[in-house]
């Protein structure tokens, strides 16, 4: 009973101190992989999302790219609002070289701009 006691203070001592964690930030930990969401400006057209998609899906470490765009009115899409959601391994690569792949992805019909929205 001690020992379950004493087990018990230690996990609430190591949650003072760490603070609250998500489930999404165990999942990232135990699998060493980290999910960053991309905002996209420049695209506007479905071959800008292959080629922005194919830049990043080439990256060493990284494991799954979604690239999500926008609906305006019933069918149409909204490349304005164009987001990536990349999961990688930070020990390969990381998020200022993912925007790097993006903005060198840009052609001379389409110049792309990414930044970080949430780690």
């Amino acid at each position: 009973m001690r020992e379950w006691i004493g087990r018990s203070v230690l996990i609430m001592a190591v949650m003072i101190v760490l603070g609250p964690i998500s489930a999404h930030d165990v999942a990232a930990d135990s699998q060493g992989s980290q999910t960053v969401t991309l905002d996209i400006d420049g695209m506007t057209c479905g071959v800008c999302v292959k080629e922005v998609k194919a830049a990043l899906a080439k990256l060493s470490g990284v494991s799954a790219v979604e690239i999500t765009v926008g609906k305006k009115w019933l069918f149409l899409s909204n490349y304005a609002d164009a987001r990536a959601v990349v999961t990688f391994d930070p020990g390969q690569t990381r998020a200022e070289v993912l925007i790097k792949a993006v903005e060198s992805a840009s052609t001379a019909l389409s110049a792309y701009k990414a930044r970080v929205l949430k780690e």
